[in-house]
């Protein structure tokens, strides 16, 4: 028992990474539009959303944005009447792109540094899963050099050099008690890194239709000299010691295809679709530093699908220097029923969102936007640790970014 304790204790900090934890807020244009906009949107966001449509811009600039994401969860344990809810707090990924290049030229270099993947939620040390998890903070920081070339004034290309730096800390309680009833706790927290690539090609016809393709690989994440670090009564310390471990998780790689086209002068349509391949992530192995009888090596089945969202929005270019936007999306999850847990209690969800950008002056421009996604209830038993619930999520995530043009 308590071996299978420590192997669940160790083996799911890594978990936000390839549940519901993308955060796909690179753009607070095409987050206005539910993330649709990969075609639409020429600007220096596209280093992630498609390298291809860099080269197209036709001046240079440089953006900093940021989302304050309210994530909420609910629980009920079956047979229970009680609900428990998630503290409330702010994760905050943030997003800065720069593109340098002479302007209408064959190329366009960039960088961008986002983050891609992360969150945090804290369920407290009072609830039923409170041996699964109490607390986790995560974030994925990717930076990405990016090249863009133009073979004609409408069809481009592109690619960029992906290097990612993953942090998580996560805490939780242990099944062994003092005195006074309290339980022991462990902690655990790790800093890994990756590699892989973004590519893209962009086409469009004149200003009647645009059709975006890019791919962007999986990175595998490595997380090298974790620290485990375990608070239990002083006669059970030789079995719970305070240790390292190493492992890794491959991020997943996607495949996105968007178009846009104008309604009316004023009114443009973009639709995104996008297969993400979590069919790779079958399974988790750590490897600790130091082992005891009920500290093993561990080796845990996750067996995901490949996922698949849509998404379309509208923008309508209100006034010469306002324009607002609105959409709306689907995604289906990866996590098979009995592998949910609640580090990101995932299922299918819908998306629905809002947005503007106001120009102030032709070198200065803001945008926002406000995203809301609801994942739908879902009642499980976990295979690994037998909590057996009703999740439901809400997660509401606003967002700003600032433009500067030259």
């Amino acid at each position: 028992m308590k071996k299978l304790l420590l192997t669940l204790i160790i083996s799911s900090p890594l978990l936000l990474f390839a549940q519901g934890s993308q955060v796909n807020t690179q753009s607070q244009k095409a987050l206005g539009m539910a993330g649709a906009g990969s075609a639409l949107f020429i600007d220096e966001t596209s280093i992630f959303y498609n390298p291809g449509a860099l080269v197209k811009m036709d001046h240079n600039s440089i953006q900093i944005g940021a989302n304050a994401i309210m994530y909420r969860s609910t629980f009920q344990e079956v047979g229970s009447d009680q609900t428990h809810n998630t503290k409330f707090q702010i994760s905050p990924p943030f997003s800065l792109f720069a593109t340098f290049g002479p302007k209408n030229s064959w190329w366009k270099a960039g960088i961008g540094v986002y983050t891609p993947f992360g969150g945090g939620v804290d369920w407290g040390s009072d609830w039923p899963g409170k041996f699964s998890l109490n607390s986790l903070s995560l974030r994925a920081i990717y930076i990405q050099p990016t090249l863009s070339f133009k073979l004609t004034d409408n069809f481009s290309f592109g690619g960029g050099f992906v290097y990612n730096i993953g942090q998580v800390d996560l805490s939780r309680s242990i099944p062994v008690y003092y005195a006074d009833g309290s339980t022991g706790q462990a902690e655990l927290s790790g800093t890994g890194s990756g590699m892989g690539y973004n590519l893209g090609v962009h086409y469009n016809l004149e200003d009647e239709f645009s059709i975006s393709l890019s791919y962007r690989s999986k990175v595998v994440t490595k997380l090298e000299d974790g620290d485990a670090q375990f608070t239990v009564p002083a006669g059970l310390s030789t079995s719970f010691p305070n240790t390292t471990f190493n492992a890794e998780l491959p991020l997943p790689s996607s495949l996105n295809l968007g178009i846009a086209f104008p309604v009316s002068k004023k009114l443009d349509v973009a639709m995104d679709a996008t297969i993400i391949n979590y069919s790779i992530y079958k399974e988790l192995n750590f490897d600790y530093a130091e082992n005891t009888a009920v500290l093993q090596d561990t080796h845990s089945e996750k067996n995901y699908q490949n996922a698949f969202s849509g998404k379309v929005g509208l923008q309508h270019q209100t006034t010469d220097k306002l324009a607002l936007r609105v959409g709306a999306g689907y995604v289906y999850s990866p996590v098979q029923s009995g592998y949910v847990y609640p580090e990101t209690p995932d299922n299918n969800r819908i998306m629905a969102s809002a947005g503007f950008t106001y120009e102030f002056s032709p070198k200065w421009e803001m945008s926002g936007a406000y995203v809301f996604q609801h994942i739908q209830p879902r009642t499980t038993t976990n295979i690994e640790t037998r909590l057996s619930g009703r999740y439901e999520t809400y997660i509401h995530a606003p967002g700003l970014s600032l433009t500067y043009k030259w």
